[in-house]
């Protein structure tokens, strides 16, 4: 299959055409190896760096605020605290305990990540998730740039039920009333390791697109979790071989590489003809 990489800046591929594309760019994270990760920063330079999806994670505050960070607690790793001290190391405190307000005030741009010595680093703050779409929606505009597609992870487990996050009925429909409220029903995916969120997402909102993420098992045994197909199936790179992407074609079901900044295992992957691949570094792909 040939391989169409997006080189031009900032011009984004809707889902209409998604399926004739080759391959198509996730930013994980916003392209953190670049930027601090799942800011309003990153979202907005990784446009410019040739990815089609905005790729995030989602956390709530106490006062049932969506925030866009991959951990339900203040990470030691990349966050300072309000008075730009470094934060303890281990689980800091949960997001679910602390009112945006207040977790607005930490740092997470300024403390450089040890894994991304090339990331570049600035004063910014942990957003909440309808002020990035605000952010990004206002920049593609002015600039007259395509509409992007963001991919939403709902960080959930039942261990964290009701402790760390909201139980998934209360976490889909908070999630969901920001991105209705913001009208880009139509230019999301929802994506997540737990099933449930995924089933109620297809329930409630059935034109929204889903994404299942796997680390494990075979494609059998991880679709046989649901009672419905996703959209999307998002594989670890060592689970993707030849005999995956066929299976995966046969039955309409978009395969995505999931993270992976190994060069030599993305140009395996990518000749394997999967439909996207995400990643940290736009250079990961770009430059092969």
């Amino acid at each position: 299959m040939k391989r169409l990489i997006l080189l031009f800046s900032g011009m984004l591929v809707s889902l209409a055409t998604f399926a004739q594309q080759d391959t198509i760019i996730y930013a994980h994270r916003g392209f953190r190896g670049l930027m601090p990760e799942n800011t309003i920063p990153a979202m907005i330079n990784a446009l410019h760096q040739g990815a089609d999806i905005l790729e995030m994670d989602i956390a709530f505050s106490s006062d049932k605020q969506a925030i866009v960070s991959h951990d339900p607690w203040v990470d030691y790793l990349i966050t300072l605290d309000p008075a730009g001290k470094e934060v303890a190391p281990g689980k800091g405190m949960p997001f679910y305990e602390m009112a945006y307000e207040e977790i607005r005030k930490y740092d997470a741009g300024s403390k450089q990540h040890r894994d991304f010595p090339h990331q570049r680093n600035l004063k910014t703050y942990i957003p909440r998730l309808a002020d990035l779409i605000d952010s990004v929606e206002r920049h593609v505009e002015s600039r007259s740039l395509k509409k992007p597609w963001y991919s939403i992870e709902t960080k959930t487990s039942k261990s964290r039920d009701n402790i760390a996050q909201p139980a998934p009925e209360e976490f889909v429909k908070l999630l969901m009333a920001v991105i209705v409220s913001k009208g880009i029903e139509d230019r999301i995916i929802i994506q997540s390791f737990d099933e449930r969120t995924l089933e109620i997402v297809n329930r409630d909102f059935p034109d929204v697109q889903t994404m299942i993420n796997v680390n494990k098992g075979t494609l059998e045994e991880n679709l046989a979790r649901f009672t419905f197909q996703p959209d999307y199936y998002a594989a670890a790179p060592a689970l993707i071989d030849a005999a995956l992407v066929a299976k995966c074609k046969k039955l309409g079901l978009k395969l995505i590489c999931g993270n992976n900044n190994d060069k030599a295992d993305i140009d395996r992957i990518l000749n394997l003809g999967v439909n996207a691949y995400c990643t940290d570094y736009p250079y990961s792909v770009l430059k092969l």
